[in-house]
C-alpha cells in the first residue's frame, strides 16, 4: 500500500461495502463491470494496493517477490533450456522463480486459481499455453502482470518464433539436397507450435506427404514413429522431426534397419538442443536461452510498473546443417550455423533487416494429410 491508505477508503472512496472491495481485489466475476471500474478508480485514486508480502507472511510463506513459469516442464528438454536463463534473469532482479509443470488444462486452471486466491505471485510466464480473456482480466484486475514464450496470445506481449516458416524451410533444404519423398514426424497436436511446423512443413512437401503424429516427442516415440512410415512407405528419403529427441530415435530406428543416414534417408530436426553438435543432426536452431533472456526482462519490467509497455519479439531461427542430411551443391555439411533461407535463396537471415517477422506460408484449405492406418 502507498500513503497508509486501507481498504475502507477505497470502499469509503467508491461508495461500496468492504466485501465488494475484497471481490473485486480478488479478482470474482461476480461484480458487475460498472462497479469493478470504480472500485478500480478508487483504488488509484487514494493510492492503494495490496501488500502481497504481508499476505503471504502471514500465510507462513516468506516475503520475497516471485514469479511463476507454467509450462509442461517434463514434456521436452525445450523448456529447461528456457527455465535456466529466466532463473538467472530473475535472480539478477532479486525475484525468485517458481517452476509449476503443467501436465493439462485442469493443472493450469488450478494452479492459476491458486495463485489469483493467494496471491502467491508477483507475476506469471506462460510457456507454450494460453488463458482465456475472463482469466487475463482477473490477474490484471489483481495487478499480476503475464507475458507468453512461443504462444502468441492476443492482449500479451509473447516471444516466439516462426514455427512455420522453420519447417518450410527445413522440408525445402531436404528436397534441395536430393529428397524426392518427404514424410513428417510430428507431436501432439494440442501444441501450437507443432500445428504450425506441421502446417509450414505440408506446405512445401505437400499436403500428401506422410506423417505420423507421436504421442509424445521423445527419443522412444521417434522409434515408434519412424518404425510405422517405414512399414507403410518404404520409399522415403526424407523426414522432418519437430523436435531433436525424435529425430534421434528416427536416426537409431533407420541404422538398425540396415538403412544409411543421410545416403538413404535423410533426417532433420527442430530446436538445436545441447549435444545435437556431437551427434551431428541436422536441425532448425531456435534462441532457446534468448526465450528466457526476454520473459526474465519483460515480466521484471512489468513488476516494476504494471502499466509499462512490452513489445513481443519475433527470434530468428537458423537452419543448422550436419551429417544427417546431404549437402547441397557446392556447399559442404559443417556444423556451423548458417542462417535459415527463403524459398529459392541461400543465406538469407529469417528475420528481416527492418526487424519485421517473415511472412508465414500456409497450405491450401483443400489440402488433407496421409498417415498410414496404424498412425
Amino acid at each position: 500500500m502507498s500513503d497508509g491508505s486501507t481498504i475502507y477508503d477505497v470502499a469509503r472512496r467508491a461508495g461500496v461495502g468492504i466485501a465488494t472491495v475484497s471481490r473485486v481485489l480478488n479478482g470474482s466475476a461476480k461484480v458487475a463491470e460498472a462497479t469493478r471500474r470504480k472500485v478500480e478508480s478508487a483504488c488509484r485514486e487514494v493510492g492503494f494496493r495490496p501488500n502481497r508480502a504481508a499476505r503471504r507472511l502471514a500465510a507462513g510463506g516468506g516475503n520475497r517477490p516471485r514469479v511463476a513459469a507454467l509450462m509442461p516442464f517434463f514434456s521436452a528438454n525445450f523448456y529447461y533450456a528456457v527455465a535456466r536463463p529466466l532463473a538467472q534473469g530473475l535472480a539478477a532482479a532479486d525475484i525468485d522463480l517458481v517452476l509449476c509443470n503443467v501436465a493439462n488444462r485442469e493443472d493450469k486452471q488450478r494452479i492459476l486459481d491458486r495463485i489469483c486466491a493467494e496471491r502467491s505471485a508477483e507475476g506469471v510466464v506462460l510457456g507454450s499455453m494460453g488463458i482465456g480473456e475472463e482469466r487475463q482480466r482477473q490477474l490484471k484486475t489483481l495487478g499480476i502482470p503475464v507475458v507468453a514464450i512461443e504462444m502468441e496470445l492476443p492482449g500479451l506481449p509473447c516471444v516466439h518464433v516462426d514455427n512455420a516458416a522453420g519447417a518450410a524451410w527445413a522440408a525445402r533444404y531436404l528436397l534441395e539436397g536430393g529428397s524426392t519423398r518427404l514424410a513428417l514426424i510430428t507431436g501432439p497436436p494440442a501444441a501450437q507450435a507443432f500445428r504450425l511446423r506441421e502446417d509450414g512443413f505440408l506446405t512445401v512437401a505437400g499436403a500428401a506427404a506422410p506423417l505420423v503424429r507421436a504421442e509424445s516427442v521423445t527419443r522412444e516415440a521417434g522409434t515408434a514413429a519412424i518404425g510405422q512410415l517405414l512399414d507403410a512407405w518404404p520409399g522415403i528419403d526424407g523426414v522432418f522431426c519437430v523436435n531433436d529427441l525424435l529425430a534421434i530415435g528416427v536416426i537409431e530406428e533407420l541404422r538398425r534397419r540396415g538403412r544409411q543416414v543421410p545416403e538413404d534417408v535423410a533426417v532433420m530436426g527442430f530446436d538445436d538442443l545441447p549435444l545435437m553438435d556431437v551427434l551431428g543432426i541436422s536441425t532448425i536452431r531456435q534462441p532457446m536461452s534468448a526465450f528466457g533472456d526476454w520473459a526474465a526482462r519483460a515480466i521484471v519490467t512489468r513488476i516494476a510498473d504494471r502499466d509499462a509497455v512490452v513489445a513481443s519479439e519475433s527470434l530468428s531461427l537458423s537452419l543448422v546443417a550436419r551429417a544427417t542430411t546431404r549437402p547441397l551443391a557446392g556447399r559442404p555439411t559443417t556444423s556451423e550455423k548458417q542462417p535459415i533461407h527463403q524459398p529459392g535463396q541461400v543465406g538469407v537471415d529469417l528475420k528481416p533487416a527492418d526487424g519485421a517477422p517473415p511472412s508465414r506460408p500456409r497450405p491450401s484449405p483443400s489440402r488433407r494429410s496421409r498417415k498410414p492406418a496404424n498412425a
